[in-house]
């Protein structure tokens, strides 16, 4: 890989880690940028066959075997945009909270529409499946009211659903940090407290365990979700959006929690100024999605293009042979 193409993948990592702390998949954004598959076969080759080059000193054969000078610049650049995305969502947290939540929720149902449309077959099964996983997530939202948790094994658990996103094209890492309660913790928390000497082993603490997660997702659930993706696609979307559309209420942004602690006391907005740039913000969120996935569409389309041509090409070839 020449320093030209290592830039434009370190750049395309930028995007993806960008992507990756908002209500956005980053999944999603790595089809459009024509890295998805490279990139989930990059993980998917990190296993012990390979890494048993690495142990007996072939390091040249177990970065041809894994791609990983590929994986190394998409990787750097995947943390450093997401370092850089969240310190500027901390600051538009302090300033304009209103508007990011608002913002978001645009991002989410548009993400959950797009969901449900890869839904290939409408069944009973499917819609009992989406509704049940919408009244759990529901419930949790409403009433358990999630704040953040920084135990160890929780944070890991965040890492290994957070990575998710990266993996399917659709979902939403930081969609399912927000249900999780730990979504301000780890994205305008942990991640900007790294770029401080004085608060780098506060956000070390948070986000050590959080990326442990996020590798053992990878690399684990990358076969998994495959697997799922194949077999029980429909089942698997199904359930997801069920996920996601229950969640609305954690990023609805006029409440605030009861005296208790439980739950969520919500309220209709004044129908002011900040209630119609909130509106705005919804719909340019929901904009985003929609010509995110109009990209993502013409890109796959533009691969199989290719492959039919590739295949003419070759058959072409054999008849010429003959």
């Amino acid at each position: 890989m020449g320093f030209w193409n290592g830039f434009k993948v370190f750049f395309k990592g930028i995007l993806m880690g960008a992507v990756n702390v908002v209500p956005i998949s980053s999944g999603a954004i790595a089809l459009v940028l024509g890295v998805y598959e490279r990139f989930i076969n990059s993980i998917k080759s990190l296993n012990h066959k390979n890494f048993k080059y690495l142990f007996k000193g072939e390091v040249t054969e177990f970065g041809r075997r894994t791609d990983f000078r590929f994986f190394a610049n998409i990787m750097l650049g995947i943390i450093i945009g997401m370092v850089f995305t969240a310190i500027f969502l901390k600051s538009a947290m302090k300033s304009y909270e209103v508007y990011v939540w608002a913002f978001f929720i645009g991002l989410i149902i548009a993400s959950v529409v797009n969901v449900m449309k890869g839904i290939r077959k409408v069944t009973v099964k499917n819609m009992i499946i989406l509704v049940i996983a919408f009244v759990v997530s529901l419930l949790l939202s409403i009433h358990l009211n999630p704040e953040s948790n920084n135990s160890f094994w929780y944070l890991v658990l965040c890492g290994i659903v957070g990575a998710t996103g990266m993996v399917v094209p659709g979902i939403s890492g930081s969609h399912m940090m927000l249900l999780m309660g730990n979504y301000e913790l780890i994205v305008t928390q942990g991640i900007p407290a790294l770029t401080k000497m004085s608060t780098f082993m506060e956000g070390f603490r948070i986000l050590f365990p959080f990326f442990l997660g996020a590798i053992i997702s990878l690399v684990l659930f990358s076969y998994l979700l495959s697997w799922l993706m194949k077999d029980f696609r429909n089942e698997t979307l199904s359930a997801l959006s069920g996920f996601m559309l229950g969640s609305l209420p954690v990023v609805y942004p006029w409440k605030e929690p009861s005296a208790d602690m439980m739950e969520y006391v919500f309220h209709l907005p004044a129908i002011d100024g900040e209630f119609f740039i909130a509106l705005l913000m919804a719909v340019i969120g929901a904009v985003a999605v929609y010509m995110l996935n109009v990209m993502a569409r013409r890109e796959e389309l533009r691969k199989v293009k290719g492959e039919r041509l590739k295949m003419r090409i070759e058959r072409l070839k054999m008849r010429g042979k003959h």
